[in-house]
């Protein structure tokens, strides 16, 4: 009766040992997009360049970053108008999340429901950003590529060019619901 009592107690500790040690066993994720494991703080200073950029500080980011020449071509056109879907869809979360873009040209030249889009900030991207996303994420910057940030301005997951917009918007209610920040 002993040895039974003693092997319920110690059997659920033993199996966590084990997944912890063999993580990869576990298949199921509850997030969508890749995670940033330790989230990597950025500087808002750099980040929200124009200053007029400051109301999106302390709230969630859904960045998109052109990289460096690059032009907003169809990738990050459906990239911009999913996040804006996404961001629609959050309902009253919706003023605790700003969409961002940054781009390095300021003549970029967007089409016209983007140019109209009056939720999406635009902004300038400070080299020192872009070095940091990527040397973060361990791969250049993408056409496409969404970016979360977190209110303490870490980025936190990224998700690939042509991303699954449900995942996404699941991950970020889940996030909104587990955090009372932002």
């Amino acid at each position: 009766m002993l040895i039974l009592i003693v092997g319920i107690a110690l059997i659920p500790f033993l199996f966590a040992w084990y997944y912890a040690k063999n993580p990869e066993l576990i298949a199921k994720r509850s997030n969508y997009g890749t995670l940033i494991t330790p989230a990597q703080p950025l500087s808002y200073d750099d980040l929200l360049v124009p200053s007029g950029l400051q109301v999106a500080k302390g709230r969630w980011i859904m960045l998109q970053v052109l990289p460096a020449g690059g032009t907003c071509g169809p990738a990050c056109i459906e990239t911009l108008r999913t996040s804006r879907q996404i961001h629609l869809l959050l309902n009253k979360d919706i003023v605790r999340v700003r969409r961002l873009l940054l781009s390095s040209d300021s003549d970029l030249l967007l089409t016209r429901d983007v140019q109209d889009d009056p939720d999406l900030l635009r902004g300038r991207a400070a080299p020192a950003v872009t070095e940091a996303l990527t040397r973060v994420l361990g791969r250049s910057l993408e056409e496409g590529m969404l970016i979360l940030i977190d209110p303490f301005a870490n980025a936190m997951m990224w998700y690939p060019p042509g991303f699954d917009p449900y995942g996404l918007l699941r991950d970020i209610k889940h996030l909104l619901r587990a955090s009372q920040i932002g």
